[in-house]
């Protein structure tokens, strides 16, 4: 009994898993005008991807005159900002056998105005340089395709309280040159007040919202609000966030979130042999993915265009979402209460198992390996949902 029981446990856990992994149905072209659509975002990923578009090359230039022709199209007005490449990008560059003489960061700005231009406002942003070995159909041309459609999602809606400013980054793969560019010395960076980041790590998976800015808890408030089951559910918790900044990565957040703004970043990393890759081709490219992080940006940023006040800096919350359907949040000091109450549960039951029998030291340590073994299988069977 007690094996039909553990094998029941793990097979609703495996259940769970299966569920909670999967990405949304890719929306077709026919998708209604106001609804994120993969299949209309696939034909700038295909655009932008037909090969590596790194800093200085051919394709790089064609990729950003493409791009400044899709946003005047959209009824933009981008504008080129132009900045120096730092030391390191110069350096990076010129390990890999490239010159950087006469080559600057040029970021594709431009703004959809709102109704009352004097209210703070919100910046989309993702980069559109690709590293020199990879066309970068995930990384970031999914990031770039993403907003076009949602700045077109956004305009079927109507006018918005507040001006969109989107913003396609230049150099981010060299050393975040763009954003470093951007937020020292454009005239729009002091107008800011929330920030949507796209970017990926690899070319499939559900979209997480890997990292948010200072004293997130009515960041992740509005985070949940937004992203219901039409977007394909929320993917975040507040572990991601912890381990993220523990880690010597970067993306153009960092610049952002150094200032001090409220946002969120949005990130894919399944399929991980495709993250700077010659494999990240469009027809590499999980849809689904480019359905999820396409649709959780759209909304996140859609609720704050309209908005009456954007998140401050609070406290930060301690959140997780439940299985894709939900977002769990509390105060840090609940979980201290909860660990509380688990070690004086723990202490109670070690407490109670001695007085009714004689508690071995191998007695526990074998529960203890079989613990192990349960987590380890756990990891293995997970990740082979995942592939």
């Amino acid at each position: 009994m007690r094996l039909i029981l553990l094998f029941t446990a793990l097979a609703v856990g495996l259940g769970l898993a299966v569920m909670a992994s999967q990405t949304p149905t890719p929306r077709p072209i026919s998708t209604p005008a106001e609804v994120f659509s993969a299949a209309r975002a696939m034909a700038d990923v295909r655009e932008i991807a037909r090969a590596p578009h790194p800093v200085g090359s051919d394709d790089h230039a064609r990729v950003q005159a493409y791009l400044m022709q899709r946003m005047t199209a959209l009824g933009l007005a981008p504008q080129i900002q132009t900045g120096p490449l730092s030391p390191r990008a110069v350096q990076r560059m010129e390990r890999e056998g490239r010159s950087a003489q006469g080559l600057a960061a040029a970021n594709l700005v431009s703004v959809l105005p709102g109704r009352d231009p004097d209210r703070p406002a919100v910046l989309m942003m993702a980069h559109y340089d690709s590293v020199p070995n990879s066309p970068g159909a995930a990384d970031d041309a999914t990031g770039v395709a993403a907003i076009l459609e949602a700045v077109r999602a956004i305009r079927a809606r109507g006018g918005a309280d507040r001006d969109l400013i989107v913003l396609l980054t230049d150099a981010e793969e060299l050393n975040l040159d763009g954003a470093r560019v951007f937020f020292a010395a454009h005239p729009w960076r002091d107008r800011i007040g929330a920030v949507v980041n796209l970017e990926a790590r690899g070319g499939g998976g559900r979209a997480m919202m890997f990292e948010t800015g200072p004293g997130n808890a009515n960041t992740i408030a509005d985070y949940a609000q937004a992203t219901g089951a039409a977007t394909g559910g929320p993917s975040s918790n507040a572990l991601a966030v912890f381990v993220y900044r523990l880690m010597p990565n970067g993306t153009d957040f960092t610049v952002a979130a150094a200032k001090g703004l409220a946002g969120i970043n949005l990130a894919f990393i399944g399929r991980p042999d495709q993250y700077h890759s010659p494999a990240a081709t469009p027809d590499a490219l999980d849809q689904g993915s480019l359905q999820h992080i396409g649709s959780q940006a759209l909304e996140v940023a859609d609720a704050w265009l309209r908005a009456p006040t954007l998140p401050q800096a609070t406290q930060n919350a301690v959140y997780a979402d439940l299985f894709g359907l939900t977002v769990v949040r509390h105060p840090p000091v609940a979980g201290w209460a909860l660990l509380a109450i688990a070690a004086l549960a723990t202490g109670f039951t070690v407490w109670r198992v001695r007085r009714v029998q004689v508690l071995k030291v191998g007695a526990v340590l074998r529960g203890a390996a079989d613990g192990v073994w349960l987590l380890a299988a756990a990891l293995v069977a997970g990740q082979a949902v995942r592939v």
